[in-house]
């Protein structure tokens, strides 16, 4: 079995949370479907007898997951026992790369203070935040899941995340649980955050993300633009247009051709549409400037 970090878990929990923080760990096993749950402060979460304690556990099997919250000192892990919200979330357990790739063409959303890679291909997103009440993290939350396809019945307050540092034992074979630290010394407030519309979002069909990795280049990269939002004249729509040309023909590979016709349903919805040399001359930008890895959402 791969070797693991064993400093991941207890870096992980004191970037995440404040000293004085309580956390709810849950550990779980699927063989039998056993759980066990501590609300304990951060600092024990975090020394060493607790964590040998957790690698115990999950060398025989047991998964292990901490709350993204901090909790009142007691026994329930309920939302009503959040005590401050410390992270918006969001999971993807099917196209993470896509989602990393509709993030970063969203001028409204900074970028992830980390991302939790849970196993291939599937992620957990957070950004640190403050001053966020638990039914306003919750409320946007949805939101971005029903905008972004990710998992709608990850949105609670109350929501776990995988503690890096360990294996994830719920697949076969067992994969190592990792973190990318981007943003992570940066606190977010709701100003820095989208507005929580008041309008009921259209609904965006389910299927589209669960045949995305089924798909070739060019269905994928379809796939990803009908998550992108239009470029608007005066609201960074150059910017946003250069990175959507960058994943089309970096990220996903695709010949400036296909490139074009792909971005045909989206440049209508720009505010105005590019002409087709204008989109070409991007497209063209994009190959040469651009530093998405080539092929790297494939």
């Amino acid at each position: 079995m791969v070797a693991i970090d064993r400093s991941a878990p207890g870096r992980f929990l004191r970037a995440a949370f404040a000293p004085n923080d309580s956390v709810g760990v849950l550990l779980k096993t699927y063989r039998t479907g056993q759980v066990i749950q501590r609300i304990v402060p951060v600092t024990t979460a975090a020394g060493d007898r607790f964590q040998a304690w957790l690698r115990y556990l999950n060398s025989h099997g047991w998964n292990v997951y901490v709350s993204v919250n901090a909790y009142r000192p007691g026994r329930s892990r309920a939302r009503s026992a959040v005590a401050q919200v410390r992270h918006l979330f969001l999971e993807e357990d099917v196209d993470g790369p896509g989602l990393l790739a509709a993030l970063s063409t969203r001028p409204d959303l900074p970028p992830p203070s980390y991302v939790l890679h849970s196993s291939p291909g599937r992620l957990h997103v957070l950004w640190r935040v403050r001053d966020i009440a638990p039914p306003g993290v919750e409320l946007l939350q949805k939101q971005l899941a029903r905008e972004l396809l990710t998992d709608r019945a990850a949105t609670s307050s109350a929501q776990t995340t995988r503690l890096p540092g360990f294996f994830n034992h719920k697949r076969n074979p067992s994969s190592p649980v990792g973190i990318e630290y981007l943003r992570w010394r940066d606190v977010f407030c709701a100003e820095d955050l989208p507005e929580v519309s008041a309008a009921t979002p259209t609904r965006v069909a389910t299927t589209t993300r669960r045949s995305v990795m089924a798909s070739g280049p060019v269905e994928r990269a379809r796939a990803f633009l009908q998550r992108v939002g239009p470029a608007v004249s005066g609201q960074c729509g150059d910017l946003l247009t250069f990175r959507v040309c960058c994943r089309l023909v970096r990220g996903f590979g695709l010949s400036d051709d296909e490139a074009v016709r792909v971005l045909s349903e989206w440049n209508a919805r720009c505010e105005p549409p590019w002409s087709e040399r204008e989109l070409r001359q991007k497209i063209a930008n994009a190959r040469r400037y651009g530093r998405e890895p080539q092929g790297g959402l494939l």
